[in-house]
């Protein structure tokens, strides 16, 4: 009988046929993967760089420099700043901590350490790019020394860096690779080499540096730029403080050496930016180029923003397109090289000066001096030299600010008389000449550059808020040191390029375009970096066209009126910094000068002063930002604007209103207003104000005597309009335009009946109603007068019992009107009475003055019995 299983061994065959083609079909993918790795591989190695040992020192030298419109102007030829040393001159510590740092297991890898190539490669993926690094020290070297782009990242140029790495190591030591590589490696600023760097860094010798001068250098390699301490202190201190943990880690240091050093400054660095505004330059070029502080900057640009090491630039045939206009590039060189538009020193010391142009609407860097005598890679004062800009950033941390932040305008009144903010009190600079302005408007204010308005309206605003703008929305270097009033007078430190920024955001309408010299850099292999340009909107168009056209006042009207070009449409700003009393006494003179001015085209600034001034002798004397500064800007933007279409006016944005107003209030007019005080002013809208202004009362007058107040027996009184300024100091001048609208605050005396001394029917002896018989009687003297002053002076005589007692004084003019003058005691047996008897402003009418005098009693109750009278007669 069959059976009634199934055979199951067929089945067992199909189940390993099927795992068996899986196999073999992973195999021929791994083999293919494989196959194709071999090939890419063997492509990658077949375009690998031939390298001699000559390619370790020697480096090649070509690269081209254009101007906007692509013309070439230049060539960069350069020699290395390097300065090789043996490796017996390298101290242990260094070789220890770049290779903690670099590539902790360089003793013991082939060139190639496959730990750090397989995370590394894991982590590329992950992300899919090759931005990882698995650079061990071999690898860089032959990557800065045989790699045409060494900064470029992919799979190919790594694999080329390895097979190099691997024959450097067949040729070389350990030690000998070492010492190359620290003699090669790019640490930024220029330097080439540990020996080098030590000298831009610490101004010293490698074998003398102290573990975090070390540990400084050696965080270097990974970013030059980012951790440069002349540019980025913070980031450098941060970096310097992980390598000093990696040092402590790996038993360089000790715990006790890594927290004593992990706080100390960069005092070279410190001093460096103080004394020449930056690191000292060795010499990078062995010929002379067109336009060298421009190209200065440009190099500096490359090395910063683009990454490029030196080499690169000088001798990678890089092609450089910059912003360059020679128009005015030749211009301000020609300016700076005119004595004439400097003033003269006081010794063979020359007065120096810088200056940067640039096209608001495109960021891009038209001229650039940095000075008067151009020595190579020297200091740039356009962009390194930082001074304090004075007046000039009145309008980038106040004005600009206040418009912005809503609720003022250009006719916000504010008082210019003193103020108080703790112990320190701002002054203008021209109070003790013309004295103060009092009430005066923002426009008026800014035309005139006033101090005490603008710390005023700083602290109205906020100091934090007009730091913020600056800072932030303006590009201001501002540090938190300067977040105080003082800001409003320009105490920061700037440079020309931030400052010719800023003010050309304005100049844009509101909004900042990245500055910059460089347009695009082309490598040997015809790759293209273009520059990366940025705009954005900070500010309120109305905010910035209000600001464009109070600095057209400046310019039309105010400070700057030397710089103004034809009815081109120029906004500027004068600004001067003041000796500090501490070290210069009461010297009057000036640090520094400044003019800031644009066009809706070209945004320029000019500074004006001496390097330094050890000896305080070394200052500008009668120097402003309106004179010489002024005068330089003008010569070269007359030349820049030159065949061009004439702009008259700044494009005015919606959102513009204007309106009446009272001059001395900021508020509408009241019907109190005098008409003179009546102006009319832009705004943004919603700013202008809406309600009347309260500053005017009226007050009656005495007729005969107007500049005194109505007594209740004064015959006609006069109505007349007055200031009410009651917190003004009753002791503080008030302006010219101000002072016939102080109010009195005397009241006018009433008519008191006075012996006539030539009338015979007058009886002298007879005494007023309220005489106290008790009280003697002063004695009078002879009148002297004086025709110049328009001054009386009668001598008296006092009892010695009535020394303390207070005297009423009478005068009765040719008029028959009589003044009543009360006069507190003498404390003296012998007094003189000085009186004077002009009449608002003008000499005495001709006739006779009779004067009399009464001791006042003591109680306020009553005068005694008159003296006898003495005369005065005025015939012209």
């Amino acid at each position: 009988m069959p059976s009634s299983r199934k055979p199951t061994r067929p089945q067992r065959r199909k189940r390993s046929s099927k795992l068996r083609i899986v196999l073999i079909s992973i195999g021929s993918v791994i083999a293919l993967v494989m196959i194709g790795v071999a090939i890419f591989v063997g492509i990658a190695a077949a375009g690998t760089p031939k390298w001699s040992p000559s390619g370790l020192l020697d480096q090649k030298q070509n690269s081209s420099v254009y101007d906007k419109d692509e013309v070439k102007f230049t060539q960069l030829r350069g020699v290395e700043n390097s300065q090789p040393i043996n490796s017996s001159d390298i101290p242990d510590l260094v070789k220890k901590t770049f290779v903690a740092v670099e590539d902790k297991r360089f003793y013991q890898h082939f060139g190639v350490d496959p730990i750090r190539i397989i995370g590394s490669a894991i982590n590329d993926i992950r992300s899919r790019s090759a931005k990882e690094g698995a650079s061990t020290i071999s690898i860089q070297l032959a990557r800065n020394a045989f790699i045409a782009d060494p900064t470029a990242k992919t799979f190919t140029r790594k694999i080329q860096e390895a097979i190099l790495a691997i024959q450097l190591e067949h040729e070389y030591t350990k030690d000998e690779i070492l010492t190359f590589y620290l003699n090669r490696i790019f640490l930024g600023e220029s330097s080439f080499g540990i020996q080098a760097a030590a000298k831009t860094y610490f101004g010293a010798d490698l074998k003398d540096l102290k573990p975090d001068e070390v540990a400084l250098l050696a965080g270097l390699p990974q970013a030059p730029s980012q951790y440069n301490p002349y540019f980025h202190p913070e980031a450098a201190k941060n970096r310097r403080t992980i390598v000093l943990g990696v040092m402590r880690d790996a038993e360089i240091i000790t715990a006790q050496e890594y927290s004593t050093f992990n706080d100390t400054p960069f005092t070279y660095v410190d001093t460096m930016k103080k004394t020449i505004g930056g690191a000292q330059k060795t010499t990078l070029s062995d010929a002379s180029y067109k336009y060298p502080y421009f190209v200065d900057y440009v190099i500096e640009e490359l090395e910063n923003t683009y990454n490029l090491t030196p080499d690169q630039i000088f001798s990678g045939g890089y092609q450089i397109y910059t912003t360059v206009n020679p128009k005015i590039q030749v211009a301000a060189e020609a300016a700076f090289a005119d004595a004439a538009n400097f003033p003269k020193g006081i010794d063979s010391v020359k007065v120096q000066g810088a200056m940067t142009v640039i096209e608001p609407s495109t960021g891009s860097i038209q001229a650039m001096v940095g000075g008067r005598d151009y020595t190579t890679r020297g200091l740039n004062r356009a962009w390194q030299a930082k001074r304090q800009p004075g007046s000039t950033i009145k309008p980038l941390v106040v004005y600009g600010p206040a418009i912005e932040k809503g609720g003022y305008f250009p006719g916000t009144v504010l008082d210019d008389m003193p103020v108080h903010y703790g112990t320190w009190a701002p002054t203008d600079f021209d109070t003790i000449t013309k004295g103060w302005k009092g009430l005066i408007t923002m426009r008026s204010a800014l035309e005139d550059s006033v101090n005490v308005y603008a710390v005023k309206l700083l602290n109205l605003i906020g100091v934090d808020y007009g730091w913020k703008f600056g800072k932030e929305n303006l590009g201001l270097p501002l540090e938190q040191g300067d977040r105080n009033l003082t800001l409003a007078l320009g105490t920061p430190k700037v440079s020309t390029l931030e400052m010719a920024s800023a003010y050309g955001i304005y100049a844009n309408n509101g909004v900042s375009v990245t500055n910059h010299a460089i347009v695009k850099v082309v490598d040997a292999k015809g790759n293209t970096v273009p520059a990366k340009i940025t705009k954005n909107r900070v500010m309120k168009e109305t905010t910035a066209y209000i600001i464009n056209d109070m600095l057209r006042s400046v310019v039309t009207d105010g400070t700057g009126t030397s710089a103004q070009i034809g009815n081109w449409a120029i906004a500027g700003k004068t600004g001067t910094t003041s000796l500090d009393p501490q070290y210069y006494g009461n010297k009057s003179g000036n640090p520094d000068a400044w003019f800031a001015g644009y066009t809706p085209n070209y945004s320029g600034v000019v500074w004006m002063g001496y390097d330094k001034d050890d000896d305080r002798q070394h200052y500008l004397r009668n120097v402003y930002g309106g004179s010489f500064p002024a005068q330089i800007w003008k010569k070269v933007m007359t030349a820049a604007l030159q065949d061009l279409p004439v702009v008259s006016k700044f494009e005015e944005p919606s959102g513009i209103v204007s309106g009446k107003f009272d001059t001395k209030s900021g508020l509408l007019p009241s019907s109190l207003t005098p008409s003179k005080f009546v102006g009319t002013e832009i705004a943004a809208k919603g700013d202008l104000p809406n309600r009347v202004s309260d500053v005017w009362f009226q007050k009656n007058v005495d007729a005969e005597n107007p500049n005194m107040l109505a007594s209740p027996n004064s015959k006609d009184p006069l109505t007349k309009t007055f200031l009410n300024l009651p917190n003004r100091d009753s002791s503080w001048p008030w302006p010219s335009d101000e002072a016939p609208y102080r109010p009195p605050t005397a009241t006018a005396p009433d008519k008191v009946d006075v012996p006539d001394p030539d009338d015979p029917d007058a009886d002298p002896t007879t005494p007023p109603a309220n005489v106290d018989p008790s009280l003697p009687s002063p004695t009078l003297g002879e009148v002297s007068y004086n025709k110049q002053t328009f001054k009386a002076v009668i001598p008296m005589s006092v009892p010695l019992e009535n020394k303390g007692d207070s005297v009423v004084f009478y005068m009765r003019r040719p008029d028959k009107t009589v003044l009543e003058m009360p006069i507190k005691a003498s404390n003296s047996a012998s007094t003189s009475i000085s009186i004077s008897l002009a009449e608002n402003g003008q000499p005495p009418n001709p006739g006779i003055y009779v004067f009399t005098a009464a001791f006042q009693n003591r109680n306020g109750s009553g005068v005694g019995p008159p003296s006898g009278s003495v005369k005065l007669t005025i015939t012209d």
